[in-house]
């Protein structure tokens, strides 16, 4: 059981106000090799025990690679600093915010479908209506705008498992000072928040999470000087051995191990982290209105003098405007500017760690609390490797949310590893590509449908062309007519020599037709692979073969 510097937290206890208990619940996210547990207090990544890990990797392992995750939401109302927060206790509470109050009841609660499951055997899939008012996500099979369980399908579309759930800060009573670990304690700011988390089992996303946030101010007042933030505390394997860093261009925060071994993960540890897909939105902006990720800051534990600088009940939210505790900025190592004079900065170690290349954690850091007035300091170097947190933050002083208005985050979690600790980051900076790729594609694998005179009358899949094929190729299968509500879903799928599905291209409701899709084997290996159909009892197989 490991040590901090932050209070105990206990799990499983019971909030008490006028509308009853706010229990504290949790649903697993595991479809593919990760295992993560959503709790609805705003919190991730965190073990259903007191004061476990719980980003569990490779799932099944008993290793864990992040021991928890939370999302810290902070702002001004006419002045004042307001704050909703989740780190390792959690502010929010099940329910959304109406006039300042909480609405809760049993339906408010934590959401789970995955793909398998029917409207008979998960009450979830029955009830999915009652939470799509609120943005849960489902496939509109006969596109008459409702839902119905019986029909429709719940979730994201072709996501093996999705969790949603709706939460609010506007409850006082779980206002306490420091939220087990960053910030809080202050007046609510009235945020309701919709979230769904999804992930899927296919060979290209199977070390990604993805998770979406919906962020509405349900207050009387705007929101002035608003910053979104993630708060992890990632512990790959050992706690006590690791470093931090960020790619500012890709906008991923990420931790790895500082040297080649781990106790618990051995040689070659892999590193773990956090994309903005899509960061907070200033709707003032005519260009570039998305702010992506506009810092990214360390926090060391214990605390140590020169580094953290922490200084009063606000320090959470200089550190979420990317400065120190004391509002000292964080000043580049490898950026000097002459007489001891360093570059201001709100992305601490934004290197490559591979190359060497840039501010890294081996490069060391500067000690200069003096409250932001220099930009001096002491160079200590390289850095003492330690149990880190990350805080990165989307957001900006001149950023309002009125009353009413929405802001939409995307997030991915994702872990690699490579053939060393510093190899690991460089396969996850690719991986957070693929993720950036899948979000501008909409989460969604392009159909194209192709115009013709008449109906097919039979299913059939073509040959895929060219083959072989280096690295795309393009794969067309038809649709027959007159067929029953309950058997219209298709799926096409790729699977390699063993079995083991590579990429599932299609799992979903498609109306009669002539379609095709290009699949993309960037990243498989050379060699023999199946893409087969599986629709109304119809199985059909082609063989391809990538030759790079």
């Amino acid at each position: 059981m490991k040590s901090k510097f932050t209070t105990i937290i206990i799990l499983f206890f019971v909030f008490i106000n006028c509308f009853g208990a706010y229990i504290l619940r949790y649903s697993i996210l595991d479809p593919n090799n990760i295992r993560s547990n959503f709790f609805n207090h705003g919190f991730f990544d965190q073990g259903r025990a007191s004061w476990v890990p719980g980003f569990e990797w490779p799932k099944g392992s008993g290793k864990n690679a992040i021991f928890t995750t939370g999302i810290n939401l902070t702002a001004r109302i006419n002045g004042e600093l307001r704050q909703a927060v989740s780190s390792y206790d959690g502010e929010f509470v099940e329910g959304i915010c109406n006039s300042g109050s909480v609405i809760t009841n049993p339906n408010f609660k934590i959401y789970k479908v995955s793909r398998g499951d029917k409207y008979t055997t998960n009450p979830y899939w029955a009830n999915w209506g009652l939470m799509v008012p609120y943005g849960a996500p489902y496939t509109d099979v006969n596109r008459n705008g409702k839902y119905e369980p019986e029909i429709d399908i719940p979730g994201v579309q072709d996501a093996a498992s999705t969790i949603f759930m709706c939460f609010t800060d506007a409850d006082s009573s779980t206002r306490y000072g420091n939220e087990g670990g960053f910030g809080g304690g202050t007046n609510p700011l009235y945020a309701e928040i919709h979230l769904t988390a999804w992930a899927y089992s296919d060979w290209s996303f199977e070390d990604m999470q993805f998770i979406k946030y919906e962020i509405i101010n349900k207050g009387n007042f705007p929101w002035n000087n608003t910053f979104f933030t993630i708060f992890s505390d990632p512990d790959i394997g050992e706690t006590w051995d690791d470093y931090i860093g960020c790619d500012t261009v890709r906008k991923l925060g990420y931790s790895y191990n500082a040297t080649n071994f781990d106790s618990i993960y051995g040689a070659n540890p892999p590193a773990v982290g956090f994309v903005f897909l899509k960061g907070l939105t200033d709707k003032t902006l005519i260009a570039n209105p998305e702010l992506g990720m506009t810092s990214f800051c360390n926090l060391l534990s214990p605390v140590f003098p020169g580094v953290n600088c922490e200084d009063g009940s606000g320090y959470a939210y200089l550190y979420m405007k990317g400065f120190k505790g004391d509002s000292s900025s964080w000043l580049d190592v490898s950026h000097p500017l002459g007489g001891n004079h360093y570059k201001r900065t709100k992305f601490c170690y934004y290197g490559d760690p591979e190359s060497n290349s840039g501010w890294t954690e081996f490069n060391g850091s500067i000690h200069n609390c003096d409250h932001g007035m220099n930009d001096t300091g002491t160079v200590v170097a390289p850095n003492i490797p330690g149990d880190r947190r990350i805080i990165m933050s989307s957001g900006s002083e001149n950023l309002t949310v009125n009353p009413g208005d929405t802001q939409t985050v995307y997030l991915c979690q994702l872990i690699a590893q490579g053939t060393s600790n510093l190899n690991s980051v460089s396969k996850l900076k690719k991986l957070s590509d693929r993720a950036q790729y899948f979000y501008n594609m909409n989460f969604g694998i392009t159909i194209n449908t192709i115009i013709s005179k008449s109906l097919p009358e039979a299913y059939s899949l073509s040959q895929n062309y060219p083959n072989p094929f280096n690295p795309k190729t393009t794969i067309k299968f038809t649709i027959p007519p007159n067929q029953t509500e309950t058997s219209r879903n298709v799926e096409l799928a790729v699977t390699d020599i063993t079995g083991k599905t590579v990429a599932t291209l299609v799992n979903r409701i498609l109306p009669a037709g002539e379609y095709e899709i290009i699949f993309d084997g960037t990243g498989l290996s050379s060699g023999i692979y199946f893409c087969t159909l599986n629709a109304h009892n119809v199985q059909i197989t082609r063989k391809m073969l990538m030759i790079k």
